[in-house]
């Protein structure tokens, strides 16, 4: 039996999210006997081990990086992109073309997606969009006539969109942290429009898939409270802030500042140079940490920001939490998923939420012993995790069940 082709498009501005959640599903489409390309777009990440079984193509000329997390222009090297998506697509002859994120968001792809999307669909492949999150992201942009209909035609060019999260969970939360009333129906309404194209699978649980970093080894008997900010794009002032609250802990509780694999050497400087001589062997440091999840399933309690692939980690082990969600002030767009998720976080799992702006190493050392001061949350139900498996069923057998 001919084995299903799926070409496999995605990118990354030097996190994780995006990265780990792609492979996830490679990974589960690969356990489906597929023959998976995936193309990656964005600087290459050396520290990121690819699915057995995978073959992986650079796109060449990437533009995306940890500078332009909160910009989305269009880069010029976009024609040379287009033709290379365009030449592979057609060597490779996919029965399935899949984007991650595009067209929720990454608008910045456009102009290199395009072209192998009108090729592909000429020649009956299915397209479909990987998306984490029931989250258009530039929502106020629709209130243009002329962008909404450019955008209705691109919708109708996919066949399905999988949404991974489960049904309806994080969609109220994202629709309640929309502010403006007008763009909130806006979003009801393109939500809607989709009808049975919108799936959704489940969350995606993140698999390791970075090499070559900072292993610790876990400690049951320690108070350990981990700090990670993701990829380490952004927010420095997390470790920054999180070094500091340690005088105002108790002494026996150990820290591990998790700061991302896109941590700089200047930044990991600056970290360094916070810790004092005294706290030495109670404040551990690393770049990018191999075992966190490890670390997050066992500790104490998690200082982190909101994004995907922590926040599953955290509902699955019921990990007592201390959020810190990303808002890009540079953004007309009222809201993230990160806000969005973070008041999930607070209502069903009793987490404690801070303002990056306005928070101080007093501040979040009341939160964490706040936190510690409570009984640890229920895990989320095993029903929320079965994204990968989901979608890569959806993809090469066309169903869910």
């Amino acid at each position: 039996m001919k084995k299903i082709r799926i070409l496999f498009h995605y990118t990354h501005k030097q996190t994780l999210g995006h990265t780990t959640r792609s492979l996830a599903l490679c990974s589960a489409l690969c356990r489906k006997s597929a023959e998976v390309l995936i193309l990656q777009g964005g600087l290459p990440q050396p520290y990121v081990q690819f699915p057995e079984g995978c073959r992986v193509l650079d796109i060449p000329l990437p533009f995306d990086t940890k500078a332009s997390f909160q910009a989305h222009a269009v880069p010029t090297s976009s024609t040379a992109r287009a033709k290379f998506i365009l030449q592979t697509a057609a060597e490779f002859k996919p029965d399935v073309f899949i984007t991650e994120f595009f067209p929720f968001g990454r608008l910045a792809y456009m102009p290199e997606l395009l072209p192998t999307i009108r090729y592909l669909r000429n020649r009956e492949a299915r397209i479909i969009a990987s998306i984490g999150y029931p989250l258009i992201i530039d929502i106020e942009r629709f209130e243009n006539k002329k962008f909404s209909e450019l955008y209705k035609a691109v919708f109708s060019a996919f066949d399905a969109f999988l949404i991974h999260s489960p049904k309806q969970l994080e969609t109220r939360y994202i629709q309640e942290t929309i502010s403006s009333p007008a763009l909130s129906q806006i979003h009801k309404q393109i939500l809607k429009g989709l009808g049975k194209r919108l799936i959704y699978t489940g969350y995606v649980f993140p698999q390791p898939t970075t090499t070559g970093g900072t292993l610790i080894p876990i400690d049951k008997k320690s108070s350990t409270i981990i700090v990670s900010r993701g990829g380490g794009a952004v927010y420095p002032k997390i470790i920054t802030t999180a070094i500091e609250s340690m005088k105002f802990l108790d002494t026996k509780i150990r820290m591990i500042l998790a700061c991302g694999p896109a941590t700089s050497s200047k930044e990991m400087e600056l970290f360094r140079s916070c810790i004092q001589p005294s706290d030495k062997d109670r404040i551990l440091l690393a770049g990018h940490l191999d075992n966190l999840d490890e670390h997050l399933r066992h500790c104490a309690l998690s200082v982190s920001l909101c994004g995907y692939n922590t926040s599953v980690q955290l509902m699955r082990f019921g990990t007592p939490s201390v959020i810190i969600p990303y808002q890009n002030q540079n953004s007309p767009m009222p809201t993230n998923d990160q806000i969005a998720r973070a008041q999930l976080f607070q209502e069903k799992f009793q987490s404690n939420i801070l303002h990056h702006d306005t928070m101080t190493g007093k501040s979040l050392a009341q939160a964490v012993k706040d936190q510690l001061s409570q009984p640890r949350p229920k895990p989320a139900p095993e029903s929320w995790f079965t994204g990968a498996e989901a979608a890569a069923r959806f993809v090469v057998e066309g169903t869910l069940n």
